[in-house]
């Protein structure tokens, strides 16, 4: 038996080299690095992070919540039919393809598709996709509970990386105020694989323990497979700074996971509300983008100019800049002692010491901070700052 089942889980790593959905995401994860950089380049005349910035992290930010999720798949053992997958695939594909990634929350393809199949059950209908027949029968009574709690799982995950990453290549814009003053705006647009296994009905793996699986579809033997869940986030931060916006909003969708995962669990004694539960993730998905995007666009800009003093952007990676600590939306006051309202006077006052840089900065609380650092030859000619004025 333990052979088996590591045998079986090769070939469901093998199935995730099979999925059309997996090179896609990476295709359209490459387009997406690329057009912020030219965007960027037509705002700053510089691109702030490398074109493969998103690519590179599409697998490495989401790998401890891909195996978080694996293990609960497989421990609690939620068997989901192969024409269920195939619809998520599709629907993941078409909302990646769109380029618009409020559309690519992990809720909507799972979501959709359960909502497919329970329409399929009570209209008793059916329809072929793809050589795979998608007709009443495949909607068993488990998956009215096992679905709520894959996709309740997959929300807190889904808002955990919002929290931690949203913000790390939220790309700066310039943009005109009803005043036609320069303003900024952040626009977060990620993608993230996590490829999970799922349990999936086969002819290897036979139930090992009592209780395992816990949600069957009625069969006797089992299979794995290593499915490339796509989590795609896009919103766009203005009255607030990106290091503040992004961790709240991931915040919520934590909470209405958890909510959505608690609903899972009741509909385990109570069916029906597995429907509901579904509803209830899609709408409050739908309700905090949102929320949160008409919030975004009323009210002050985060970063404008400021008679202070200059405004700080964006910072550039690994640059004197960053070594000294400096944040977005702080307003930069004097330069090695001179007072700056300008780019050019803060370039002129770079000049005065070409070795150490000092800064004197209000903070976002409007608190006072004085920092320095050296200044190397090979370092930007502005210490890596983006600033408005």
């Amino acid at each position: 038996m333990f052979w088996d089942i590591i045998a079986e889980l090769l070939k469901g790593v093998l199935r995730l080299f099979m999925n059309p959905l997996l090179y896609i995401t990476i295709i359209f994860t490459v387009l997406l690095g690329y057009r912020r950089v030219i965007r960027e380049r037509q705002s700053f005349k510089i691109r702030i992070h490398w074109g493969l910035s998103e690519t590179i992290r599409l697998l490495r930010e989401g790998w401890l919540a891909a195996f978080c999720v694996s293990l609960f798949s497989l421990l609690v053992g939620i068997v989901l039919p192969m024409e269920y997958i195939m619809l998520v695939t599709v629907l993941s594909i078409l909302f990646v393809a769109s380029f618009y990634y409020q559309l690519a929350s992990v809720v909507y393809p799972f979501g959709i598709a359960f909502l497919v199949l329970w329409v399929t059950f009570t209209q008793n209908w059916g329809f072929t996709l793809f050589g795979f027949t998608i007709n009443a029968s495949d909607l068993k009574l488990s998956m009215l509970s096992s679905i709520p709690l894959l996709i309740g799982i997959l929300l807190i995950a889904e808002g955990m990386l919002v929290q931690k990453y949203g913000a790390d290549l939220a790309s700066p814009r310039l943009q005109r105020t009803a005043r036609g003053l320069k303003a900024v705006t952040f626009l977060s647009k990620r993608l993230w694989i996590l490829p999970v296994f799922l349990v999936i009905p086969g002819d290897t793996i036979t139930s090992f323990v009592s209780y395992w699986p816990v949600f069957s579809l009625g069969g006797e033997t089992y299979g794995f497979i290593l499915f490339p869940i796509v989590i795609g986030f896009q919103q766009r931060a203005r009255k607030m700074l990106p290091m503040y916006f992004y961790p709240q909003m991931g915040r919520t969708i934590v909470l209405l996971g958890a909510l959505v995962f608690v609903e899972g669990i009741v509909s385990y004694f109570y069916p029906i509300l597995g429907l509901a539960s579904v509803l209830v993730a899609i709408i409050g998905r739908i309700l905090i983008s949102f929320i949160y995007g008409l919030s975004e666009r009323k009210g002050k800009f985060a970063v404008t100019p400021q008679n202070e003093g200059v405004v700080i952007a964006a910072i550039l990676p690994n640059s004197p800049a960053e070594a000294m600590g400096l944040q977005i939306g702080e307003t930069i006051r004097k330069v090695n002692g001179e007072s700056v309202h300008s780019e050019e006077e803060l370039y002129r006052a770079l000049q005065q010491n070409a070795a150490q840089c000092k800064i004197e900065v209000l903070d976002t609380d409007g608190e006072v901070r004085l920092r320095q650092h050296i200044v190397f030859h090979h370092d930007h000619f502005r210490i890596g700052l983006l600033l408005v004025q």
